[in-house]
This record gives C-alpha cells, structure tokens and sequence, in this order.
C-alpha cells in the first residue's frame, strides 16, 4: 500500500519538476519598463522615448502611444496607434551584460490591409551595432499572442539594446504591446 501511494505521489508532483527544467536553460534579462506597467500622470510611457504627446491639444490625436488596461499581465499594455498625421513609436536604450537570444512579448493588433506595425532590437557594443531582430506584424489578432524575435549572434561582446516599437502608418491600425523579456539560451 505504501508504494502505491509512493507511486502516486511521485506521478503528481513529476510534471512540476518537468516544467520548471525549460527555464533553467534560458536566463532572463530584463528591460527597463518592458512589461509596460510605469507610467507618469500625463500619461506617458516611463523609461520609453516616445513621440506621444497626452497633453498637446493641435487638431488631430497625439495620444498615440496609449496606456490601456487591456493586458496579457499585469494591469497595464502599450497601445499604438496611427493617427492620419503620423504613425507612433516608442524606443528604449538600456545597458546589459549578456548578449541575449531572443526578444519575447505578448501582442495583439489590428492592422489595415497593406500596414505593417514593427518590434526592432538593435544590440550595441560601444557606439557600434553588432547584432539585431526584427518583428513584422502584417495581420489582426485580437487575442494576445507571445512572439520570439531571434537575434542575431554574430558578435559576443555587447554592452547596451535598444528596442523600437513602430506602429502603423495607416487609420485604423492598432498595436498591442505587453510583457516584453530578452532570453539568453544557456
């Protein structure tokens, strides 16, 4: 009787012990505001350059790189937005030590026919770029997805990222940004 219930005890705790063996050959690097969650009482993106402007008051929206709470985690997304004038972006420079793999994150979008919204990472060492990735969202989703943009690995020495959200360039074109983590596969 014992070594049924031994048995079964190991058949239930061996899937968590399986779960967690996929982490630990990916290190987590993380990015500066890269789950979307800070933002100022304007409000604006905090540790994001952003060209959103919530407070000017011209003609046309220039609240275009939005705060919702429409969300893969947390309580907060970047939203995206084209608004006929010009399309929006967002862009983080950060320091960092390892040279990581990918660039993951949860979207969502809409994207009129013929629009392409863009997640870019540069990889720097020094003032030059030594490796980079590039996301192309050409369709609508209007359920979060998790994306994996490979990086390239041509160099092993870098010292700083930079990430660049481009939003679309035609109405109706809506980005979803959410959670975003660089991995190093070990």
């Amino acid at each position: 009787m014992k070594a049924i219930n031994l048995f079964i005890a190991i058949l239930f705790i061996l899937p968590f012990f399986s779960c967690k063996k996929k982490f630990a050959d990916q290190q987590i690097i993380q990015i500066p505001n890269g789950d979307f969650e800070l933002w100022d009482n304007m409000p604006n993106l905090l540790s994001w350059q952003t060209n959103s402007c919530p407070a000017c008051v011209p003609p046309y929206e220039t609240y275009i790189v939005q705060k919702v709470t429409n969300v893969s985690n947390g309580q907060f997304a970047a939203k995206f937005i084209f608004n006929n004038v010009y399309n929006s972006f967002a862009k983080n420079k950060f320091p960092i030590s390892l040279h990581p793999t990918l660039l993951t994150g949860y979207i969502k979008s809409s994207i009129a026919n013929g629009d392409t919204a863009i997640i870019h990472i540069d990889l720097f060492s020094g003032n030059s770029i030594v490796d980079n990735g590039n996301f192309y969202e050409t369709s609508s989703n209007v359920n979060y997805r998790k994306i994996e943009v490979e990086i390239s690995q041509t160099s092993s020495t870098v010292d700083s990222a930079l990430i660049k959200i481009v939003g679309g360039k035609k109405q109706n074109t809506e980005l979803y940004v959410d959670n975003l983590v660089l991995l190093k596969n070990n």
